[in-house]
């Protein structure tokens, strides 16, 4: 099979939409010409961060948090078999043949730690995000993990639901997030981020953007000088509600 085909199906599996099928909930009953909370996305962002009362599940109830997937063949053209570091004090790991197709999955979850921090609004929460690299087709290299990433991080989240016509602000939070592979100093890759997120809705589309100003750190301490050159500043998230479903799309 050639590489173009086996590109194409791995762009095909790539297209990962992220489903969940809406609980039944015995919602508040509210104005058809008043209510600011008519646009097909209003009840996901509400369900996922729990921002109006009928949705609120109390604390320490794990939730997804980012979609939560597995892809079974993904295919990259330069898979990094011999990692550098941008650190003139870290010294060259050794190269290893990693082959260009592998899986891929990602598991996130959160759970709220304080709810109505102020006014009877505002949730604290905490979330996990595991993603992984598995070369699980590399039986010559015992099928080892390529790549595993962990991303801890505490939120605080506060409602908004202000509107102008059919455009619609429905919360802004704060978080404070780490990135890590978790591995010694000469492979390891780690930074820490504050990161202001808001979300936003229109009709059926909803767009949340987050906005990271990365912590300083000096000399041999620092994993990744300049990562912010090559992950970006800033991440944008559209999406839209059809029915149960709800298709993302998402670039930084």
């Amino acid at each position: 099979m050639s590489q173009k085909i086996l590109l194409f199906l791995s762009l095909l599996i790539n297209i990962v939409v992220f489903s969940q099928e809406t609980d039944t909930l015995q919602t508040a009953q509210e104005n058809p010409d008043t209510s600011i909370f008519k646009g097909g996305f209003s009840e996901p962002i509400d369900r996922m961060w729990e921002l109006r009362e009928p949705y609120k599940r109390g604390t320490f109830s794990l939730r997804a948090h980012r979609p939560n997937y597995i892809i079974l063949s993904r295919y990259s053209s330069l898979p990094n078999r011999q990692p550098v570091s941008l650190n003139a004090n870290r010294e060259v790991p050794e190269y290893k043949n990693f082959q260009n197709i592998e899986a891929k999955f990602q598991v996130s979850l959160k759970a709220k730690v304080l709810q109505g921090a102020f006014w009877n609004k505002g949730d604290l929460w905490v979330g996990f995000t595991q993603q992984s690299f598995w070369q699980v087709y590399n039986g010559k290299m015992s099928r080892p993990f390529r790549e595993t990433n962990y991303e801890p991080e505490l939120m605080f989240i506060y409602p908004l639901n202000l509107s102008a016509g059919k455009f619609r602000i429905k919360m802004a939070g704060i978080s404070v997030n780490h990135q890590s592979n978790g591995k010694e100093e000469l492979l390891s890759r780690s930074w820490n981020r504050l990161i202001l997120m808001t979300a936003f809705e229109w009709g059926d589309f909803a767009i949340t953007n987050k906005l990271w100003q990365r912590f300083t750190e000096k000399g041999d301490d620092d994993d990744n000088p300049s990562i912010e050159e090559y992950v970006g500043r800033t991440e944008f998230t559209i999406g839209y509600s059809r029915k149960s479903h709800i298709f993302f799309f998402s670039f930084s």
